[in-house]
């Protein structure tokens, strides 16, 4: 499951935020490279939230847990437990 999660989070990361141009690494801060702002991050985590049928708190919508595809990923994977 983590390697067709992560496809499908950079999948739409690139598509969405970056126009479909550049490379995005699985340990690339998405914040850090201005890949994804404040309101992107409300985006990601409705794309997240259907995609993957999980419920993300508010609380839990950090860097801690947005940074990085990897991050991203490690997230879903403990929700789903």
């Amino acid at each position: 499951m983590e390697n067709s999660s992560k496809e499908q989070i950079k999948e739409y990361i690139v598509k969405s935020f970056m126009q479909g141009k550049g490379i995005l690494k699985d340990d690339d801060s998405l914040f850090e490279k201005n890949i994804v702002d404040s309101f992107g991050i409300l985006e990601l985590v409705s794309f997240i939230e259907k995609k993957f049928k999980i419920s993300i708190n508010p609380s839990e919508v950090t860097i801690e847990n947005f940074d990085t595809i990897n991050k991203i990923v490690r997230l879903i994977e403990d929700k789903k437990k």
